[in-house]
């Protein structure tokens, strides 16, 4: 795990995680996870989760960057903060849940897929009537 670092603000965590992740996105995601100390007792979901990914980086051909999908909160001190990463042949969504018990903002979980274009089919036949 990489060092602990609090944030006084959720987006000062996606901000970072992006910046890292252009270059190095396994860093990136130690970053994340390392924002909340209790994720060192999930080591190895996190591990799982990275090695997923890793495998499928040459798939899917060149990051191109990212933009926001959506933001929902429940009250003041907890978030979720969805994004469309852009890759040569797909789209990959990651969901932060991001938590701030006390007086900084950690990562509470963080998840990705690539179901977003499944799922926008689906919306679009629901939204069809």
């Amino acid at each position: 795990m990489t060092e602990l670092k609090a944030q006084s603000s959720e987006k000062e965590i996606t901000t970072e995680f992006f910046r890292v992740f252009e270059n190095e996105p396994m860093k990136a995601m130690d970053y994340a996870f390392s924002t909340n100390k209790w994720m060192e007792r999930n080591i190895d979901g996190i591990e799982s989760l990275k090695t997923k990914f890793k495998d499928i980086l040459p798939l899917i051909g060149d990051y191109y960057g990212y933009e926001m999908i959506t933001e929902k909160s429940v009250g003041n001190n907890l978030k979720l903060i969805s994004y469309m990463l852009k890759y040569d042949r797909q789209p990959v969504r990651f969901t932060f849940v991001l938590y701030k018990p006390d007086d900084k903002w950690q990562v509470q979980n963080l998840n990705w897929d690539v179901d977003i274009d499944d799922e926008l089919e689906e919306s679009a036949k629901l939204n069809h009537n």
